[in-house]
């Protein structure tokens, strides 16, 4: 019997970062940014997971969140990134659950520093990032995703969680 591919097993063919106009109005990405925008409490003021109610992300969407925690070793520590919560598309999709896990330990030594570049990054700059990749996938072979990071800030500036869309596109 053959066993399940791991997150340690998963590589990304191909990644590139991406501007919002590059995705579909109605996409996944560009609808997760357009509600992340409008629960700012604030013009400059990031909104916090205090602000995120799923109830009102459009119900396409739900399946392709994914929530991190920022974790925050100290001087000289690289953050991490624990997964609070990964919704049921990405989990069928990857064939495995992370929640709990940290984004350390889930990704291959190969991918690792690509993906936690780009959470790093988004927290630095305390502004959304956008990317495209193409991953492997057993039922089909190999998939294009569309994703985006948006950051949460319960103080309204230190990026303390990460707001994550990661759609198949097209649609399945």
């Amino acid at each position: 019997m053959a066993t399940k591919p791991s997150y340690a097993d998963f590589r990304l063919l191909a990644a590139e970062p991406a501007q919002v106009d590059r995705f579909p109005p109605l996409s996944p990405v560009v609808l997760l940014r357009d509600y992340w925008q409008s629960i700012a409490p604030a013009p400059g003021v990031l909104p916090g997971r205090q602000h995120f109610d799923p109830l009102d992300v459009d119900v396409g969407v739900v399946p392709w969140i994914f929530l991190m925690d920022v974790i925050r070793g100290g001087d000289g520590v690289p953050l991490d990134y624990r997964y609070r919560l990964v919704g049921t598309g990405n989990v069928q999709l990857v064939g495995r659950d992370a929640t709990g896990e940290l984004a350390s330990a889930v990704f291959g030594r190969v991918d690792a520093p690509f993906v936690l570049e780009t959470f790093d990054l988004t927290v630095a700059n305390a502004a959304p990032t956008y990317w495209i990749a193409t991953v492997p996938q057993d039922r089909i072979g190999e998939v294009t995703i569309h994703r985006g990071l948006f950051p949460l800030a319960r103080d309204g500036s230190t990026v303390d969680m990460l707001l994550c869309v990661a759609a198949p596109w097209p649609p399945a």
